[in-house]
């Protein structure tokens, strides 16, 4: 029976129409409200417009029944040549499909109606106003992927005939052809197969493998991965998916080769740093340009599940037609469209929790760290740190083997002489203070869908995490909302727009956390034999012995939750633009984008009661418990202007042309303010307004200018030899006004050798072989706001006037301090864009049909007219020298990247499986470099390679007094005391002197100082493995560096223990084993002094106790299973898959602690920062 209503699939579907409606928010909506009534009466029942029995084409009626029902029509070229044809038919109240009967009765059109899709195909041997009767057989079938699951949608047409249809929801379709005609069965993403069919038959496709089809999003436009000659790395969505992070920075870490990706500390919403190809400037971070769908973003602040996929553009030649911004290589994310004229609903849901990545085993006997500690402090200062005596040490041995407190035995005491609380507790302050499952809650829910004429797309997502800390848990929560649309209105305009918003907002009880409070203070005085918490409950401050604050007071803030920071983010983007095409092959877009970035801060530190006897009620004050506030904001805006041409055309079927000439504009505006105050009125609402101390303001503003022209222009003669030219033309505001413009020209060439005739022999070994070669320029403009430029960015080459706070001036005016102005440092009047020149040789090879291969590039980049401090001034004009274009930095290195993807039968279905390796390295030089002609050790100097680390030499300890003195070298350079002693460190005599120095500290007369090692990272890799079968999938992802050296900071306390201060928090249960003494004479530390990392020898550089940071890390692994289709079907939902996934999962590194996490030390040698984590996550996907 013949339906005139909705479909019965319309429950899980939705219509593109309405969607599109969503995204263009405008008064039709109301419109469309309006006439609700009427529309839903044509979805009930008929068409209740009346409507005359007239001559309409076969376009307008389709239109028709589109506009008033939930049908969609699919059809071929064939078909849309007939959409003029004119036939007679009555529209008035009937059914769609009674309409559609009419008109094919009337035309050489058939259709089939499968859900709410109709397709329509072109008859044989029909006559115009008479039905067909062509003799066809028919068949009916069955298609699936290669897992087994049904493939909704397929196209099935009849080769040498016009019929056509598409499989159904269970994978099944019935097609009437000619008896001897085959069929072509296609799907998108999978091999089409040509075969002559049987009643009944089943038919498998398999994927379709990206390879060299692989479409690659580059500057300005896309092309086909075979055709590439640039440097240019992809990262696509199923890389990406399901990991148990929100930061996209931390999922391609290790994913692209020499794109160096790392974060300083683990607080949740820490931003990624990004680097590609190693060490880029003196004075320059180099980071990338990150554009997200043509407009400049943050990979912090997009949501993961909107990527479809990731390009990284490495040398000029693929990064110089976007200029200014890309001088040290581009990020280009593609985010999700589709196509395939349904919408899709996906929804993603996982719950994680985290823990921190290393040990975390401290001491925690009160009698045992208290003699460590002791003997450590009375070595160095003659005195005791606990300042216990024998009768205190006797109440803590008393309770030595008390893991909890017995309360016979209370941890604490009120004295009997000063009546004041004492301690002998055990107590475990690590895991007091820090969480140790910290939960995440993460959602994601999108709708998209579309055809290759109109597609949009929403999606949302939302993240709540529960941070480190057990006492008063910060947190972490953001909201994301992308929404995009892409029509074409008529053949020649195409409009499209995009809206993003992201929002964060982080709090953390404490003081200031962006000014190191917390993590780096709870790492001092917090000793197990102290507890947090007196008997009465009031808080544990000032110890009775000493003046001494267990954690400096920061654990009784957290416990209170007194003092906080809360951080807000929110950016905004919006983007809107139209493609005009003017002609065949040639189109002009046009495009105007939107930023606006705002961070919100308030700071609140406050005061609490302790005590230090029953009874008391005393209050904290002084640094950083003094009632102040911090109200402050950042805000950067951002407007473009993209305005450009794309030019494509093929001659004599060989020749292809391709082209693209533009001008972008961009100006920006950065402000800001933040007012603080004290003594507030309120220890619970936080105004300024409250406060009745001293007030203060802090602000700055910031604009600037970019203006470039730009063109690109490619050949290739039939995909065999590739010609490409770039150019840009930029301007900038940072510069003088005479040297603000730049000309920055790059040429690349290619041959795909495997496309030669003479190779035909070989392709079935060798499917792909391909040269590339690439030279080209980019220029660079100052982003560094450091002191070299007198903190300002925006105007290096002026000298600014800056005005001080009266508490910096000691004179009297008029009874007050005065404000008084400080003049900056001299800048260069000539100051212009350093040149960044980079040459690049590649290789691409696919070997047995591409199941291997490789890509191997080897680079050279040059960093010319860096910008350097000058030639030294006198001394006596009391300033420093300006930075001028008169250096030089070149970086050589390469990237290999290696993967083999196959699949076999195991108990009759496919297995697929693949192992991907990225390998990457570089070294870095300074090949010219006016300043420091003297070549200090310490400073940049010419012909130095960057990241050295000069040191001393250990031959061993001492053993004995009379080692020290048999050998005869003086080591009091190094420090007057604990260098000639039992347990003393002996430094070795290179120069042969006998005393060990560091000569004038110069690279011609450096004494005993010898190249000890480099803290640059080399030999990055990543390994990820994969494999699918009946439904499951598990991959796995490896990452690491082979090899970078740090020297541990005097403070790195969980590396020193009390060899960096004596009260040191927390030290490692494995720590008294390494000390040495007359019973451990093998130790890896000398004899226990206090201070001697920090102040002493042991804080000078040496390769004993340099570290080698090379670590290899799960990064991720995930196992998951997706539900079979024929039960999902039965509940209208497209795909369920669970799955389980873990990130940081393990580690091993040759660095010399299990306690410090090897990744985080690259950027923090002193350890006291917020740590990594690593988690565990349970998600669900689930697509409608």
């Amino acid at each position: 029976m013949r339906e005139n209503v909705r479909p019965k699939s319309w429950r899980w579907r939705i219509s593109q129409r309405y969607v599109s409606a969503l995204l263009l928010i405008s008064p039709a909506v109301c419109m469309a409200t309006a006439n609700n009534t009427q529309t839903a009466r044509w979805h009930e029942q008929h068409v209740t417009n009346t409507v005359a029995n007239n001559m309409y084409t076969v376009k307008n009626v389709l239109n028709y029944i589109e506009k008033n029902s939930n049908y969609v029509f699919v059809y071929n070229a064939e078909v849309q040549k007939m959409m003029p044809n004119k036939v007679r038919v009555n529209l008035d109240g009937r059914p769609a499909l009674q309409i559609l009967d009419e008109m094919c009765a009337l035309t050489a059109l058939t259709y089939k109606a499968q859900g709410n899709q109709i397709s329509l195909a072109q008859t044989k041997n029909a006559q115009s106003g008479q039905p067909n009767k062509a003799q066809k057989r028919r068949i009916k079938g069955n298609v699936s992927d290669a897992k087994g699951e049904p493939i909704v949608g397929a196209t099935i047409s009849e080769k040498g005939g016009t019929g056509g249809t598409i499989t159904d929801i269970n994978g099944d379709f019935t097609l009437d052809l000619a008896p001897d005609n085959a069929i072509t069965i296609s799907y998108v993403g999978f091999k089409p197969q040509t075969l002559k069919p049987t009643d009944g038959i089943h038919v498998t496709l398999d994927e379709q493998a990206k390879g060299l089809d692989e479409v690659v999003v580059i500057g300005y436009g896309t092309k086909k991965k075979a055709n590439l000659i640039g440097a240019v790395s992809t990262v696509g969505a199923e890389e990406l998916k399901d990991r148990p992070v929100t930061n996209l920075g931390q999922m391609l870490q290790g994913q692209v080769p020499n794109l160096n990706i790392s974060f300083n500390t683990g607080t949740p919403g820490e931003a990624a740093t990004l680097n590609i190809r190693g060490k880029t400037s003196i004075t320059n971070s180099g980071a990338p340009l990150v554009l997200i769908d043509g407009v400049e973003g943050s990979i912090d602040r997009i949501n993961p599940n909107d990527i479809e996929s990731v390009s990284v553009l490495k040398d000029a030649a693929s990064a110089a037609i976007y200029g200014a911004r890309a001088g040290f290589g581009v990020v280009l994310i593609t985010t999700k469209n589709n196509k395939d004229g349904q919408a899709h609903i996906t929804y993603n849901g996982r719950f994680s929790f985290s823990a921190p990545t290393t040990k975390t085993d401290f001491m925690t006997v009160g009698y045992d760290v208290a003699r460590l500690v002791d003997e450590f402090n009375t070595t160095t200062t003659g005195s005791s740190y606990s300042e216990l005596n024998a009768d205190d040490y006797k109440m803590l041995e008393e309770r030595r083997y008390d893991v909890t407190e017995n309360p016979a035995r209370p941890w604490a005491v009120v004295s009997q002489n000063d009546g004041l609380y004492h301690y002998y507790g055990n107590f475990d302050w690590y895991h007091y203070i820090f969480n140790f499952a910290q939960p995440t809650w993460n959602h994601n829910l999108s709708v998209n869908g579309g055809t290759e004429k109109m597609n949009y797309m929403i999606s949302g997502g939302m993240n709540n995490h529960d941070g480190l800390y057990a006492l008063s848990t910060d947190k972490y929560s953001t909201r994301t909302l992308m929404a995009k649309f892409n029509a074409e209105v008529t053949p020649w305009l195409r409009v499209f727009s995009t809206a993003s918003l992201f929002k964060s907002k982080y709090k953390q009880a404490g003081y200031d956390y962006e000014d190191g409070g917390n993590v780096a203070n709870l790492a001092f005085h917090a000793m197990p034999w102290i507890v947090p918490v007196n008997p009465d409950g009031t808080n544990v401050y000032i110890l009775p012995n000493s003046n001494n604050k267990p954690a400096d007071g920061f654990a009784a803030m957290l416990r209170t939750g007194n003092g906080f920071t809360q951080v807000g983010k929110t950016e905004q983007t919006y983007a809107i633009g139209a493609v005009l095409k003017l002609m065949e092959g040639l189109e002009f877009t046009g495009k105007i984008t939107y930023r606006n970035y705002a961070k919100e801060k308030l700071a609140r530190s406050a005061s609490f009661v302790y005590a230090r006897k029953p009874g008391q009620e005393l209050t904290a004050n002084g640094w950083p418990f003094n009632n102040r506030l911090k109200d402050g904001r950042d805000t950067y805006e951002n407007y473009v202007y993209d305005f450009y041409a794309n030019f494509h055309r093929t001659f004599a079927n060989v020749h292809n042309v391709s082209a693209v000439v533009g001008t972008n504009y961009e100006r920006g505006h950065y402000k800001f303010v933040e007012p603080s105050g004290r003594d507030l009125t309120s220890e619970v609402l936080n105004d300024l307004s409250l406060s009745t101390g001293d007030k203060s303001v802090k602000s700055s503003q910031n604009e600037f200018a970019l203006m470039g022209y730009f063109a690109r222009l490619s050949y290739d003669y039939s995909g065999k030899y590739l010609v490409e030219a770039n150019m840009r033309y930029d301007g900038t505001s940072r510069f003088p006004r005479n040297h603000r413009w730049g000309f920055f020209p790059s040429l690349a060439l290619g041959w795909r050798i495997s496309e030669e005739a003479f190779f035909e022999p070989v392709r079935p070994t060798i499917s792909n072989l391909k040269l590339r070669a690439s030279i080209g320029s980019l220029g660079n403009q100052i982003t560094d706001n450091s002191a070299k430029f007198n903190n300002n960015t925006f105007y290096p080459y002026m000298r600014l006037i800056t005005l001080k706070p009266t508490t910096n001036l000691n004179y009297i005016f008029d009874n007050a301090q005065a404000v008084y102005a400080s003049l900056g440092d001299p800048t260069s009047g000539s100051l212009t864009w350093e040149t960044i020149v980079t040459q690049n040789l590649g290789l691409d090879v696919g070997l047995f049909n591409n199941r291997l291969s490789l890509a191997l590039d080897v680079y050279s980049r040059t960093t010319k007219d860096m910008l350097a401090a000058a030639r030294a001034l006198p001394a006596v004009y009391g300033y420093n020298a300006p930075y001028e274009n008169n250096g030089e930095l070149r970086t050589n290195g390469f990237e290999l990247v290696v993967g083999w993807n196959d699949k076999f039968n195991l108990a009759g279905k496919p297995f697929y499986y693949g192992v991907n390796l990225t390998l990457a390295d570089s070294k870095t030089k300074i090949t010219k470099f006016k300043g420091n002609e003297s070549k200090v050790l310490g400073q940049d100097y010419e012909g130095m390679e960057w990241g050295e680390i000069w040191g001393y030499r250990i031959k061993g300890i001492y053993q004995s007094d009379q080692e020290a003195i048999d050998r005869g070298v003086d080591q009091s350079f190094l420090g007057t005391r604990f260098t000639d002693k039992a347990g003393d460190l002996i430094f070795d005599d290179v120069d042969g002197s006998t005393k060990i120095d560091q000569g004038k500290g110069t690279l011609d007369d450096h004494g005993d100082l010898v190249r000890i090692g480099n803290a640059m990272p080399r030999y990055n890799y990543g390994i990820t493995v994969n494999m699918a079968w009946m439904g499951f999938d598990f991959s796995m992802f490896w990452q690491g560096i082979g090899k970078q050296n740090v020297y541990p900071g005097g403070n790195n306390m969980l590396f020193w223990g009390p060899y960096a201060r004596a009260y040191s928090s927390f030290i490692p249960e494995d720590f008294p084993s390494k000390v040495w003494s007359k019973n451990n004479r093998n130790a890896y530390f000398p004899r226990p002094v206090a201070d001697l990392a920090r102040s002493f020898a042991m804080s000078r550089p040496n390769d004993r106790y340099l570290q080698n940071l090379a670590y290899c890390r799960l990064k991720n692994l995930t196992v998951g299973y997706t539900l079979p289709k024929t039960l999902t079907k039965k509940v209208y939902l497209e795909k369920v898959r669970l799955y389980f996934s873990g990130e940081n999962l393990f580690i091993t590194s040759k660095l010399k602690s299990d306690y410090i996490d090897p990744e985080q030390m690259m950027h923090d040698t002193n350890g006291r920062v917020y740590p990594f984590s690593k988690t565990f996550s349970f998600g669900l996907d689930v697509s409608f």
